[in-house]
């Protein structure tokens, strides 16, 4: 039975080649995303660890919110409370300090000679020069450290992308707004360049303390121990001497966290990729599933010429997956090696744009088994029900034509299938809307898919002749043929059909998704603010607005706020707190009370939206205790309740309060609401702002189409990852119309005998081809839209959600139908000339 189940495999070569595609794809597609994100967190964790080499102890302020991994110091974090310049004598005089000194650390706005920012697309990294190179990785290249205000160090890569030396100007921008200071000097980050592609800027540590923290306070202090000494007891013994609210931690502990914080976001990525790969397994196992239900098909006298000699059932079954398992393996290995070369590419470009620190591709044993492992079973698991029926052939079909293995009848399969179906939609609503969690609500969408997929065949040859209507009228004869060849075997049809349907519902449900938030955003940001015009960061460097902006004393204006926003914790929840100016902020920002007064701001109370006042039942007068990081519990009354505001969020304070809970406060958006708007008095803004190159002036309208180019833009990037689960469909079709054409070579040549032209044999299949991916379409189309209205209403019904309203993607679905139609030829191309090729009189005399 081994010897027969690998000539039947050899004998199949091309197919079971097209079928192992399939595997092919999605494994690579799963193993380079793992191999890629896995030597992306290698280097970035080796890049924190190298940050605190020759330290040993960090001493820092303690979070009220604990010590997770997101609050982290990190490159440019200051989310703890700051520590006072008089607790560096203190620690410098513990026994076992070799060397102490404080640092300072954030985020600035640098701006070259050429009026734009150096950053492009990364952020600008401050950092007070520390002279002591045991606790600091800058290395000076060229020049000298910066010894007084109004001087600058630079990194390597910067100084050479932007043609700036010793002596150049340029103007930062941060605490203290713009500032034009000289470099003096070119440094590195160790042995590198820059670090993860940021720019880095160094300044002596008052000017860093003024313009990235706060005068008279380190972010943290750096310890290096003499020798002898171990961390712990470096940490016990400094931990000792240190007042409350400040901690002594090992270095390594802390690079650990900021790793773990940085790496957190690349493991969204990871998943977020994952799930693609998913859904192109998840295709391919219909397109095996479809192949192996023809090739039993196929093989009927063989299969019963085997159970005529003494083959068991089991044998029959164990052959068949055999074929499988050889498939299932191939393809996974070829995806592995796929994936792998894949991963280098990338990463390699990932690591030229990130600077990211010399790591080996991360090709752990547990990927490898992993690919090999998901692949296999997959194939295997596809071609179980195939396997099976193959065990159910008599032995007599050796003898007989005209005995074909014994399908199911369709009325067991509606039973099963409305009971899948039944399940999945259980599974997707509960994960919608009552657990509330991707991984429930993507498991229901599987379950709805195979659900869908297992009654398609119920209806799939009325709606073939349905969707065929028009090919009589546009071929002829050759169309009629190629419409009742779609529909005479409606389980085939449907399972090529299927795997088509999944790529284009997840499309179709995504696209549902966006196109209502696009069509929610004008009505959004409408009813959220009543400004003439929109100041905010162009995203080039990830800063926000200082909030020393302010425009109020020019000509004009009638009145500006900035808005921020400030994290804290809220009964032991992550919640938001919006800031304004509690005089002009609800000039611009559309504050509508439900109770109490926006006059309760100045008084320092807190106001409340309206949903979330109703779901925690918050009433005017009563006191909540925010919890934020920076400076621990503090009681906020609530002095007005506000209906729900998209941008404002959930809560808002004065803007002074939120200065006081955190080190540096920067708006999100500033609102500028004009006595008399005209694109002349915009320009004079766009004057006035000059200093900040990092800032873009907009009007309402130009502000909500830009927030809708990001989306789609978003949109884009969904659509190419899902490419790939419709090439996978696409070769299905490809691989079904190959098998059909070898399955029915008699018929063909008894078509062409009795005066069937060649181009009319390629035109019965390519109507064939589009009639079996029309049905996939709307199918996907169908169902992709339920899902996709199904989310939208979940997400609308939500407190402060940014979708409101369900909108249709009509552009979207007229290119998918257009795709499908165009998909369908394209795909018909190889099995049409095979056909049109084939030898009459061979062709009648096959049996």
């Amino acid at each position: 039975m081994l010897k027969a189940t690998i000539k039947a495999l050899l004998a199949h070569k091309l197919r079971l080649a097209l079928t192992a595609l399939a595997v092919v794809l999605g494994v690579a597609f799963m193993a380079g995303t793992l191999v890629l994100t896995g030597s992306i967190k290698k280097s970035l964790t080796s890049i924190f660890s190298q940050s605190q080499a020759g330290k040993a102890v960090i001493v820092r302020g303690i979070s009220s919110f604990g010590n997770q991994n997101n609050q982290g110091q990190g490159f440019g974090g200051n989310t703890r409370p700051l520590v006072p310049e008089s607790l560096l004598t203190l620690v410098q005089s513990v026994p076992g300090v070799e060397v102490a000194d404080g640092a300072v650390q954030g985020t600035v706005t640098v701006v070259g000679k050429d009026g734009k920012s150096v950053a492009g697309h990364f952020p600008t990294l401050g950092f007070a020069w520390e002279p002591d190179h045991v606790l600091s990785l800058l290395s000076l290249r060229t020049g000298r450290p910066p010894q007084r205000a109004g001087e600058v160090v630079i990194d390597q890569k910067t100084a050479t992308a932007k043609h700036l030396t010793r002596g150049s100007r340029v103007t930062v921008t941060g605490n203290l707004g713009p500032q034009s200071y000289t470099v003096v000097g070119v440094m590195g980050f160790g042995t590198q360049d820059t670090v993860a592609g940021a720019t880095i800027v160094a300044f002596d540590t008052a000017t860093a303390q003024r313009i990235i923290g706060q005068p008279g306070f380190f972010t943290e202090i750096d310890v290096a121990s003499t020798p002898g000494n171990t961390v712990e007891q470096l940490v016990s013994a400094i931990g000792r001497k240190l007042p409350p609210h400040f901690e002594a931690v090992s270095a390594a502990a802390v690079a650990k966290q900021n790793a773990d914080a940085v790496n957190s976001f690349v493991s969204i990525f990871n998943d977020f990729l994952l799930a693609f790969a998913f859904i192109s397994l998840f295709v391919g196992a219909f397109l095996i599933f479809n192949t192996f239900t023809i090739l039993v098909g196929q093989r009927t006298r063989e299969l019963a010429l085997l159970r005529a000699v003494g083959a068991g059932r089991g044998q029959v079954v164990a052959s068949v997956l055999g074929e499988a398992i050889l498939t299932g393996l191939f393809g996974s290995a070829v995806g592995l090696g796929v994936g792998i070369v894949l991963a280098y590419v990338f990463y390699h470009l990932v690591k030229s744009f990130l600077s990211l620190s010399a790591t080996s591709l991360q090709i752990t044993p547990w990927i490898v088994v992993l690919s090999l492992v998901v692949g296999t079973v997959i194939t295997s698991v596809s071609a179980l029900i195939p396997a099976l029926r193959a065990a159910r052939v008599p032995p007599v079909a050796a003898m007989r034509d005209d005995v074909t293995v014994v399908e199911a009848p369709l009325r067991r399969r509606a039973t099963i299938g409305g009971v899948v179906l039944a399940v999945g939609l259980g599974l997707l609503a509960a994960g919608l809307f009552g657990t509330k969690t991707i991984q429930v609500a993507g498991a229901g969408a599987a379950v709805t898919f195979i659900g869908v997929a297992m009654l398609v065949p119920l209806f799939a040859g009325p709606l073939a002749r349905f969707l065929g209507l028009p090919l009589p009228l546009l071929q002829g004869v050759k169309g009629r043929i190629g419409k009742e060849n779609a529909a005479r075997n409606p389980r085939r049809t449907a399972a090529t059909a299927s795997a088509l349907m999944i790529g284009v519902a997840v499309v179709t449900a995504i696209a549902t998704l966006v196109t209502s938030a696009v069509a929610s955003f004008t009505g959004i940001f409408d009813k959220s603010f009543q400004a003439s015009y929109v100041i905010s960061s162009t995203n080039e460097d990830f800063a926000d607005l200082p909030v020393q902006v302010a425009l109020h004393q020019l000509p004009g204006i009638a009145a500006a706020s900035g808005f921020q926003s400030l994290e804290f914790h809220l009964k032991g929840a992550d919640e938001a707190v919006g800031g304004l100016d509690a005089v002009q902020g609800p000039k611009v920002f559309n504050v509508q009370m439900v109770s109490g007064s926006v006059k309760a701001l100045a008084e320092g109370k807190l106001l409340v939206d309206q949903t979330t006042a109703t779901n925690d039942h918050v009433h005017l007068g009563d006191t909540l205790v925010m919890t934020f990081a920076t400076t621990g519990a503090k009681s906020a009354i609530v002095g007005g309740i506000y209906r729900d505001n998209f941008l404002l969020g959930h809560y808002v304070l004065e803007s002074s309060l939120l200065a006081a809970n955190t080190n540096t406060l920067r708006d999100v958006v500033l609102l500028v609401k004009a006595s008399s708007p005209s694109p002349a008095f915009q320009s004079r803004i766009k004057k006035a702002l000059a200093g900040f190159p990092n800032l873009k002036i907009q009007t309402g309208a130009e502000f909500n189409a830009d927030q809708e180019k990001q989306v789609k833009g978003s949109l884009n990037f969904v659509y190419a990852l899902l490419f790939l689960s419709i090439i996978i469909a696409l070769f299905g079709i490809l691989n079904t119309l190959a098998l059909s054409v070898f399955e029915r070579t008699r018929e063909i040549g008894l078509m062409r005998a009795v005066g069937m032209f060649r181009p009319q044999v390629r035109g019965m299949i390519r109507g064939e081809a589009v009639i079996i991916t029309l049905i996939g379409a709307v199918l996907g189309i169908v169902v992709g839209v339920g899902i996709g209205v199904a989310i939208v209403e979940t997400v609308a019904g939500q407190s402060g959600s940014p979708i409101t309203q369900v909108a249709f993607p009509i552009s979207t679905l007229i290119t998918v139908i257009i795709g499908a139609i165009l998909g369908g030829i394209l795909a018909a191309i190889l099995p049409a000339i095979r056909a049109s090729r084939l030898d009459v009189l061979r062709a009648i005399t096959t049996v």
